[in-house]
């Protein structure tokens, strides 16, 4: 799961909004449900589509090539939907061929009603590319990239703001399917990954942005954003220490609380939690940082038929982070069961294999032991959870509180009087869910 400082409020993405299936005993009522999302699924679909210059697309994409031609398709709505290989995330995806087999696909935003103001979309997407030129120079399997262009820039013809990136070869890892010697051949390419990520530390805490000052180089920006009054962008971060960087997100998403933007059901409840975070927060870190994925889950790691990694995809959200959370075990390892319904943070079967083959390879202890521990995912997972869903939030609180307190037992009840003595209610009204 991504962890929150990407978005201000409400951010589901466009898959989950359009792909959502009705659960109903009502066969013709569910119909015309799924129907009614599929139909605004394809109309934002086709807005996006209308906005994009083709042939602009096109010629863009050959001088790039120095002049070689090339085919642009921009798959039609009602061919685009639930199709994953056009439509991933909030991404709607072109592809160009060239007459000599190369093969790109050009990135475009989806315009859905979530999606964040226009300056922090360009952010985004300028983070994303500088993203994988810094892991390219780091020597990580990710797919080379071309070019990137603002929403709304005057000087770009194509229309819509993208970035064009190679096509990989290689599927989605499925790492349930995956016999033992597989998922060894697996794990130690990704030791070398995290052994090669730890060569090449950062400054701050941040997100990469293409430097102002040397091209062609990343630099370290902001974590994220808030917005005044009149709708501008005010940025928080680069931070140089952890402290600082938990104490003004936690602080920032309490402010979203008192003007009913997030948990509007179960104020308090979201605001003793954040209280009780900023009192546990994780040991300050002043750095150096490291780039962390934050979404890892196995469908972002792309394998040819001898499991060999052929690229990790899906860097748009990632931030240089705490080497305490940059080097954390990918989510594909985990034990979900445990980890969600059980509030357990006990490294699993995979994730002691892999400290093992890092303890090896590398001699050290340090990274070993950061890939067999969870409290900064933990800590994310708090404060990403919506609380209106009562049980799942006192689950993932649960976990929390246990892997930060080394306690080996929770009661909700029983925090949340002590919790409401010692913090108060921050005037806010008390929860209506639970």
């Amino acid at each position: 799961m991504p962890p929150p400082f990407l978005r201000r409020a409400c951010r589901f993405s466009f898959t989950h909004e359009i792909h959502t299936i009705y659960v109903s005993g009502d066969e013709s009522r569910l119909r015309k449900l799924n129907a009614s999302r599929r139909t605004a699924g394809e109309k934002i679909i086709s807005a996006l589509i209308d906005s994009i210059d083709g042939d602009a697309l096109r010629e863009r994409a050959e001088t790039l090539r120095h002049g070689t031609k090339c085919t642009v398709t921009l798959p039609a709505a009602n061919q685009a939907y639930l199709n994953t290989d056009i439509v991933g995330g909030r991404n709607y995806h072109g592809s160009i061929v060239f007459e000599d087999g190369q093969a790109w696909l050009a990135r475009f935003r989806l315009p859905n009603h979530n999606a964040p103001p226009v300056e922090e979309r360009n952010f985004d997407r300028r983070s994303e590319f500088a993203t994988y030129r810094f892991l390219a120079e780091a020597a990580v399997p990710v797919p080379r990239v071309y070019d990137y262009a603002d929403d709304e820039d005057p000087s770009n013809a194509v229309g819509a703001g993208y970035i064009l990136v190679e096509k990989l070869a290689g599927k989605p890892l499925a790492w349930h399917e995956a016999d033992q010697a597989q998922r060894e051949k697996f794990m130690r390419q990704l030791a070398d990954i995290y052994t090669q990520l730890e060569k090449h530390p950062l400054g701050a805490l941040g997100r990469l942005q293409p430097s102002s000052s040397s091209p062609g180089q990343p630099e370290v920006g902001p974590a994220f954003f808030d917005y005044d009054s009149s709708g501008r962008a005010v940025p928080f971060g680069p931070f140089d220490n952890t402290d600082d960087y938990y104490k003004a997100l936690i602080q920032h998403r309490t402010g979203l609380i008192k003007t009913g933007e997030i948990a509007p059901s179960a104020p308090v409840d979201q605001y003793l939690v954040y209280r009780s975070l900023l009192d546990r927060l994780p040991r300050s870190e002043q750095g150096p940082f490291f780039l962390r994925h934050v979404d890892s889950r196995d469908e972002n790691f792309l394998v040819d038929p001898d499991y060999n990694i052929t690229g990790i995809i899906d860097w748009e959200l990632a931030i240089v982070t705490a080497k305490g959370a940059a080097f954390q075990s990918p989510l594909l390892l985990y034990n979900l069961g445990e980890l969600y319904h059980q509030g357990l943070s006990t490294p699993s079967k995979d994730e002691k294999r892999l400290a093992k083959i890092l303890q090896e390879e590398t001699k050290s202890d340090e990274l070993s032991a950061l890939v067999a521990q969870k409290l900064h995912f933990r800590v994310d997972q708090v404060i990403e959870t919506n609380p209106e869903n009562g049980k799942n939030f006192t689950r993932v609180f649960s976990g929390w509180w246990k892997a930060a307190a080394g306690e080996q037992t929770f009661d909700w009840d029983t925090w949340y009087r002590n919790a409401l003595d010692k913090y108060g209610d921050g005037g806010l009204t008390p929860s209506t869910v639970r």
